[in-house]
């Protein structure tokens, strides 16, 4: 068996290429990290300038309003702009912006994606005024004398704060998350048929369906099923003409249709029953003739 020894020449030379791949190592770090920086350097001053700009969804306001209202030109470096404050920005400036996209598409395009407000609700308030309201709440029009035809007429919200561009806001929160559940509700399962609403008790929901059906809505509760079962009814089992009103029971009892003649009935029995009994004589104690 042969033994090695090891001199102190030798333990020296071995830490060397250690040294050297480490030193090796930073320098490429280093090397990257210049890189990179002018890199990002050049992209936000050089390189991505915009040369095209590509505006979709709009038909209310031109192209030009919409890159106006978030200062958005030709040259501008595309790194260089803060998409989200660029994006309410826009919002904030136009109105009838409900919502917008921007994106970078490299080397040279910027897409903005715009998603124009529509008129949903009209919302009476401070007795004789009334508010226009997109379904996600948010004002378009303020201090309007009538309601508008062809929206939906909500009364009972107390509106306050109300301010063209402003999410609504009711005295009463729980009311105005109701109301926005609701009108998402009523779009996706009859758009355009319900055409009242009164939440003056959040309780006892009444509204109007095709302006010829008054629904006893009750409490929000399970609201889209309730929606849906209701929606059923009118269009499946009554006539396309039918006056008159649906009461919501429950889910176990369900609703029942009472037509308007029905009702005019029952109301002229009521009055000749009241005075029926205001034209029986009284006896002498008081009471009614009758025993």
């Amino acid at each position: 068996m042969k033994d090695v020894v090891r001199t102190a020449g030798q333990a020296q030379n071995s830490g060397r290429p250690r040294r050297r791949r480490r030193n090796m190592s930073l320098y490429y770090l280093t090397l990257f990290l210049i890189c990179a920086l002018i890199f990002l350097v050049l992209a936000r001053t050089i390189l991505f300038n915009i040369d095209e700009y590509e505006v979709t969804g709009n038909s209310i306001y031109s192209a030009e309003a919409i890159l106006d209202a978030g200062n958005l030109r030709q040259g501008r470096n595309m790194y260089g702009i803060n998409l989200k404050k660029t994006e309410e920005k826009i919002k904030e400036k136009l109105i009838y912006v409900e919502d917008v996209k921007l994106k970078r598409k490299l080397p040279d395009r910027f897409i903005v994606e715009v998603t124009e407000a529509t008129a949903f609700a009209c919302c009476e308030y401070e007795g004789s005024r009334y508010a226009i309201i997109t379904k996600s709440g948010r004002y378009l029009e303020t201090e309007q004398l009538g309601a508008r035809a062809g929206l939906i007429q909500i009364k009972g919200l107390e509106l306050k704060n109300v301010a063209i561009g402003n999410d609504f806001e009711s005295a009463d929160e729980t009311k105005k998350t109701i109301i926005l559940e609701l009108m998402e509700s009523i779009d996706e399962v009859c758009g355009g048929k319900i055409t009242a609403i009164d939440i003056t008790d959040r309780t006892n929901i009444t509204m109007t369906y095709d302006d010829r059906i008054e629904i006893d809505f009750g409490s929000s509760l399970d609201y889209d099923y309730k929606l849906r079962y209701i929606t059923a009814i009118i269009e499946d089992n009554l006539e396309p003409d039918a006056v008159g009103t649906v009461i919501y029971h429950s889910s176990a009892a369900g609703a029942s249709f009472i037509s308007k003649e029905d009702m005019e009935l029952t109301e002229q029995e009521r009055k000749a029953e009241e005075e029926a009994l205001q034209n029986t004589p009284e006896d002498e104690n008081g009471e009614n003739g009758e025993n």
